[in-house]
């Protein structure tokens, strides 16, 4: 269950476990979505360079960023 964000939230990437995105390390997004699967959540964002992408709580690093 997402712990640290909730909808509506702006973030910005720390660390993610995708060889396939463009994501990097600083980039911001807006939380659009949450889900909760198997005590693990997934975290969508609206990326601002385009993508819509969803980052794994327990593998990817973020932070919440002030609007």
């Amino acid at each position: 269950m997402a712990k640290t964000v909730k909808v509506g939230d702006r973030v910005e990437l720390l660390f993610i476990n995708d060889t396939w995105t463009k994501l990097q390390k600083g980039d911001k997004g807006t939380v659009f979505k949450i889900e909760n699967e198997d005590d693990e959540a997934l975290i969508w964002i609206d990326w601002d360079n385009g993508e819509r992408l969803a980052l794994l709580e327990e593998i990817d690093k973020f932070k919440v960023i002030k609007k």
